[in-house]
């Protein structure tokens, strides 16, 4: 990486001994997808999901189903359809570019993703993974995409990060009672029209946000 030192193994091996605040699946799907965002910094091979901006969130998810709640093989695919199928839904109403409308349609539309992964994951209907979806959506809204020097690793990765672990918040809220009042498509209609207001500062360009305070501008490259 350029920027950031390797995190994950650290936080990952904390939490497994019990040295962090909380803990639990919320910190290991972090954990894991901060992992993900480190090899693909490194120039490692990863999966686009949706974009490689985004690529830590759905497999840190994922993994941690099937590692922590030991879904089979079937179970797995159709936490991946559920998450494919919101994916479809931005990019037919929308797009997936921060270049177009912030960081919301990359890692936000991740997050959204495998928040339906995590309800299918569950048991939940179909209603309610669109509705986990929809909140997450709800609630990364707005978000510009200002990475730091142009790498995508500040705050790319603690991004990541932060949507896996929501995933499973969004899940729980949907499955705990929650009625959402603003449908999916209308919420993804919304994200685009925010999105589209955005400055281009805040708009994948590192003229903005973040990528302008003293801080960010002073770091040193190291590689």
């Amino acid at each position: 990486m350029q920027l950031l030192e390797p995190s994950a193994q650290k936080i990952y091996e904390r939490e497994e001994r019990g040295e962090l605040a909380i803990g639990g699946l919320h910190t290991k799907a972090a954990a894991r997808a901060l992992a993900a965002m480190h090899v693909n910094s490194s120039m490692g091979v990863v999966c686009a999901a949706p974009t490689g901006g985004a690529a830590g969130v759905i497999p840190g998810v994922i993994t941690t189903l099937v590692e922590e709640k030991d879904l089979d093989k079937i179970q797995t695919v159709r936490a991946l359809f559920a998450a494919g199928a919101v994916g479809l839904v931005l990019a037919t109403r929308g797009t997936f570019a921060a270049e177009v409308a912030g960081c919301q349609v990359e890692i936000g539309a991740a997050g959204a993703m495998s928040s339906a992964a995590v309800v299918e994951a569950a048991g939940g209907s179909v209603r309610q993974a669109l509705d986990a979806a929809a909140i997450s959506f709800q609630n990364t809204m707005g978000s510009p995409c200002d990475l730091v020097q142009g790498m995508v690793e500040i705050p790319c990765h603690t991004r990541n990060a932060v949507a896996a672990s929501s995933a499973f918040v969004c899940a729980d809220l949907i499955l705990g009672g929650y009625v959402n009042p603003v449908p999916l498509d209308e919420t993804i209609d919304a994200v685009m029209e925010v999105g589209r207001m955005l400055p281009r500062e805040l708009r994948c360009t590192a003229l903005g946000g973040l990528a302008t305070t003293p801080s960010a501008l002073a770091l040193k490259r190291l590689r």
